[in-house]
């Protein structure tokens, strides 16, 4: 007979299979849960998912402003030989005096806009009265928001202004995209602002 410290249990073979308790991965969901907490909390307070309403109005100037980009060499004049590389410079951009000197005011001018996130055009309703468009929940996070315009008529050049800071900002030029002079295009950049003003000068 064996001692009882030489004693062993041994499972009962006619007995069914045992449910085990599995607790292996508890402990990575009590870090999991706490780390996408934190996540969250980092995502929301930088507005990494900022949806808001998007103002776009457009602005008609009575004079040109300012030199506009050299995309043609002026007739009349003999050409030097020299090579082009087909680029030009834009002009450089006015300020917001300027524009106000040039006669330029709120104005239905017929014109088409559209707003674009990386290309493509997000899933937003929009509302037009003409002269303002109004795209509703738009990722205003990013800086991927660009604004194609269709124009009537030939324009000298087009300017995207900030109507929120004082006095209004000139943020930046599109650049024509026709021989026409009738679309241009062009990001809107990294602005903290929800209304944007598309001023458009006529030609020289």
């Amino acid at each position: 007979m064996p001692a009882w410290h030489e004693a062993k249990w041994v499972d009962d073979p006619d007995a069914g299979p045992q449910k085990k308790r599995r607790f292996r991965l508890a402990w990575a969901w009590l870090l999991l849960i706490p780390a996408a907490l934190m996540v969250l909390s980092v995502a929301q307070s930088n507005n990494y998912w900022q949806y808001d309403d998007v103002t776009v109005s457009t602005l008609q100037c009575q004079e040109p402003v300012g030199e506009e980009p050299q995309g043609e060499e002026p007739q009349g004049e003999e050409t030097t030989g020299e090579e082009t590389t087909g680029e030009e410079p834009q002009g450089e951009e006015p300020t917001w005096a300027e524009l106000e000197l040039a006669g330029c005011a709120p104005a239905a001018i017929g014109a088409e806009v559209e707003l674009t996130d990386a290309g493509r055009h997000p899933d937003a309703d929009v509302e037009s009265d003409g002269t303002t468009w109004t795209f509703e929940q738009v990722p205003t996070a990013f800086t991927t928001l660009a604004l194609d315009v269709q124009l009537p008529e030939a324009a000298g050049r087009v300017f995207l202004v900030n109507p929120e800071t004082s006095p209004p900002t000139v943020l930046n030029e599109l650049s024509a995209s026709d021989v026409a002079d009738t679309m241009f295009a062009g990001p809107v950049g990294a602005v903290k602002s929800t209304s944007i003003q598309v001023v458009v000068t006529p030609p020289r």
